[in-house]
């Protein structure tokens, strides 16, 4: 792949399509759907064209970030009538695409289908995904007969309510200690067939034939090149103002300064950090964040899953 991963005729039919989203899930696609794509090998390699994606169509189609927070709020988790939910948290279309494939590959009975959904709200944290669909801060503070919380790769006894409810910790409480000294790259692929091994395992523990596999939330890598520059003086104000990808909108000429280049958009009483730009100093050891709006965050895998599709027959 080359920097011109996406000509300007190319880009001009993706914003044309009726939901820009729907174009960007087959581009998505196309770098994250190879089998290796998560290797050690060639994960820089497909971080840094997911982020030059995202510039190049931010900067021919302006209103990208307004269309995609229209579609925030529609998440189908909170529609379920019937079956298991099962909330991987921090689960991207990265790992989406790969759990279309080995599933199915894995399981030729099984009927699996994958699609997409943006996240219920800004910023794409858990706390904020949590409060809307349970009415809690966290999944772990969930008490509801229909819902269980898995904190482990183990699988406890689920719930067997109609419809019920798994929200697991993985992948996302190995993937924010990934690559930081903690992990290799090599190992990223290990956390993906760590939970893909989880889910499997929900699956064969629940008393449903139907699933809805989805996440909270993405997330952004920023591990090799990026095509997002920050100056020396708006490097400093971020690096200065945020620990994390969203913090609470504050005064000063920082945030001003933030704000009115595009690098901060606020989201009500928080500023989110807007498309890769990342708030670390060089050098920085942690790579694997979210909270913040771009296209890896809140564009969430809605995986469907049926392991009786014939009825029996």
């Amino acid at each position: 792949m080359s920097d011109a991963f996406y000509g300007s005729g190319e880009l001009e039919s993706l914003v044309k399509e009726e939901n820009v989203f729907d174009g960007v899930f087959e581009c998505l696609r196309y770098i994250w759907g190879d089998p290796d794509a998560m290797s050690d090998r060639n994960l820089a390699n497909a971080e840094y064209h997911t982020r030059l994606l995202e510039r190049q169509l931010e900067r021919f189609y302006p209103s990208l970030y307004d269309d995609l927070q229209n579609q925030l709020g529609n998440h189908p988790v909170k529609d379920l009538q019937s079956g298991c939910g099962v909330i991987m948290d921090g689960l991207s279309l990265r790992e989406g695409f790969q759990l279309q494939r080995d599933l199915s590959d894995e399981h030729s009975n099984w009927d699996v289908s994958l699609s997409w959904a943006m996240i219920e709200q800004l910023p794409s944290d858990t706390k904020f995904a949590c409060q809307a669909w349970f009415g809690r801060n966290g999944p772990s503070a969930v008490n509801q007969d229909n819902f269980r919380f898995i904190g482990s790769q183990e699988v406890p006894k689920l719930p067997g309510t109609d419809p019920e409810y798994v929200w697991t910790r993985f992948p996302d409480e190995r993937l924010e200690g990934a690559l930081k000294g903690n992990y290799t790259m090599e190992e990223i692929r290990d956390i993906y067939d760590d939970t893909k091994t989880l889910l499997t395992d929900i699956i064969t523990e629940s008393v449903h034939e139907s699933f809805l596999v989805t996440s909270d939330h993405g997330y952004v890598n920023h591990l090799g090149n990026n095509p997002y520059t920050l100056d020396d003086d708006q490097r400093e104000s971020l690096a200065s103002k945020f620990s994390s990808r969203y913090g609470e909108v504050g005064n000063g000429q920082a945030y001003r300064l933030l704000e009115n280049t595009n690098v901060l958009e606020r989201i009500r009483d928080q500023y989110v950090i807007r498309g890769h730009y990342s708030q670390t100093k060089r050098g920085a050891s942690k790579k694997i964040m979210h909270g913040g709006m771009s296209i890896p965050e809140c564009m969430t895998p809605v995986l469907r899953i049926n392991t009786n599709p014939t009825g029996g027959n």
